[in-house]
């Protein structure tokens, strides 16, 4: 699935199902999308418009953890639906993410995965932590994709909009980390953040991001955040700093081209949909 040239990917309908999977401090939340509807098209939390599915809770009980959510899988599996469907995991929030106590609750989901397998695992994650389910994640590395984000290569830029995130260096070593044990990745740039220049130094960022990514999703802060995208914390932020060529809507264009030029090929995303990220919430903070 290539990227329009606007920036934007098409969502492309599918026979098979897709299942949307957050996890929080005691529990897994788990949607499906219709195959047959117009994709998945998520928004802020907290703005009016949302394409998230209905989902079922499941909760973490001592003694039987995710007990629940496995007889679903099982059921999903005898039926066959399990082996059809891409797994998406870490939607609206970062299932790795140190500081959202949810971190046991997402290594017990990846788990299950020993015994229930999906046709494709997609995990979008920005945490170094992912490194720690690599034992679960070799197993099935032929049907497995981590999804990590960086947003700008320069550290500076992340500690002024982004500081409550893992470094871009620490995200750039997980990526590594990753690919060395052949795990497929791919770098979601979902919000661009400034990178230098904005037409110069495109392809310095394009070159990095083909030389370490098996795939690459681009996104201006104009897409990722829909409606109410002005009043963001983010967007407040880069108007502050007289940043506005980072609130375009064709922000993501140099980079988007840059790419292309070296690999053009790269610019698809494993789960045939290219989410916006609903993860906003996490910028602009500090």
């Amino acid at each position: 699935m290539k990227e329009l040239h606007d920036g934007r990917s098409p969502l492309t309908k599918s026979p098979y199902p897709v299942l949307v999977v957050d996890s929080y401090a005691r529990g897994i939340s788990i949607g499906r999308i219709d195959p047959e509807g117009a994709g998945l098209d998520l928004q802020v939390e907290g703005e009016r418009r949302t394409a998230i599915p209905l989902r079922s809770r499941y909760v973490m009980r001592a003694g039987e953890p995710l007990a629940d959510l496995e007889r679903h899988l099982d059921r999903l599996s005898q039926r066959g639906d399990l082996r059809r469907a891409t797994v998406l995991f870490g939607v609206t929030t970062d299932p790795f993410h140190p500081f959202d106590e949810k971190f046991a609750t997402s290594m017990k989901f990846l788990e299950l995965f020993d015994r229930y397998q999906p046709g494709r695992l997609v995990i979008q994650t920005r945490s170094p932590l992912v490194v720690i389910g690599l034992p679960v994640l070799k197993k099935a590395k032929e049907t497995t994709s981590v999804v990590v984000g960086i947003e700008t290569p320069l550290e500076q830029v992340h500690r002024r909009y982004t500081p409550d995130l893992p470094t871009v260096d620490e995200r750039w070593k997980t990526v590594r980390a990753l690919r060395r044990f052949g795990i497929r990745v791919g770098i979601q740039v979902s919000p661009i953040l400034p990178y230098g220049d904005w037409r110069g130094s495109a392809r310095s960022f394009a070159a990095e991001l083909c030389e370490n990514a098996d795939f690459v999703s681009i996104h201006s802060l104009m897409q990722a955040s829909g409606p109410g995208r002005v009043n963001t914390p983010l967007a407040r932020k880069l108007a502050q700093d007289r940043q506005f060529f980072w609130l375009r809507h064709d922000t993501h264009q140099p980079l988007v081209e840059a790419v292309r030029e070296f690999a053009e090929e790269r610019l698809v995303h494993p789960a045939t949909l290219a989410p916006a990220d609903p993860q906003m919430q996490l910028f602009g903070r500090g």
